[in-house]
């Protein structure tokens, strides 16, 4: 079974770039609804976010972990 990750930019001035989150979904459709409330808690006036959503298939190695 595949796993997703919510991957978060915002485009605030103090901004570290980008947020990796290890969702609990297990459909791509629900990792979208998990990820744009996620994004929506990010979001405030001055710091606008985009959001994508990755899926990583149960029989691939990542070299180091998503940070």
């Amino acid at each position: 079974m595949s796993r997703f990750v919510a991957v978060i930019h915002g485009w605030h001035v103090h901004s570290n770039g980008f947020n990796v989150h290890d969702l609990t979904s297990t459909t791509l459709e629900e990792a979208k609804k998990e990820a744009c409330w996620l994004k929506g808690q990010r979001e405030d006036s001055f710091d606008r976010c985009a959001y994508v959503v990755v899926e990583i298939d149960d029989t691939e190695h990542l070299a180091r972990r998503l940070t």
